[in-house]
């Protein structure tokens, strides 16, 4: 098995704003991963890999080819791979930022049961007039 740690294995959040047929809005899709470049090949390794466990039989290419890593935040765009599709943002990881953008998806997810269940309770109308406030 051929070891890829000499690659210099970035740890990103995959944000992809997930979208309905005929251009509705779906939900957020949130990962953690590592990510590196191979020759310009994008290389995705999952996160419970640790450093050394990081090997062609459990990395994957990702199909998308890229000349470097950007230092900050960029969306996939374009034809490109299967595995991470276009439009997913690649955002450096820190803690605060994936518990934020978890958050939200749960958040998200819930109020899009209590709409779903039961569109017209107080409880779902409240919270549908707050977030309309907000925004």
């Amino acid at each position: 098995m051929t070891t890829l740690t000499h690659l210099h294995w970035q740890p990103v959040i995959l944000l992809k704003v997930v979208r309905l047929p005929f251009g509705g809005w779906g939900s957020l899709s949130i990962q953690r991963a590592y990510l590196a470049l191979d020759h310009e090949r994008l290389l995705y390794a999952d996160w419970t890999l640790e450093a050394g466990e990081r090997a062609e039989a459990v990395v994957f290419a990702t199909g998308w080819a890229l000349p470097a890593l950007p230092n900050g935040a960029f969306r996939l765009q374009g034809h490109g791979g299967r595995f991470l599709p276009s439009g997913t943002w690649v955002l450096p990881y820190t803690e605060s930022m994936f518990s934020l953008y978890g958050t939200a998806v749960a958040t998200l997810s819930q109020l899009m049961q209590y709409v779903d269940r039961q569109p017209t309770d107080s409880i779902t109308l409240s919270l549908l007039s707050r977030l309309t406030q907000l925004l």
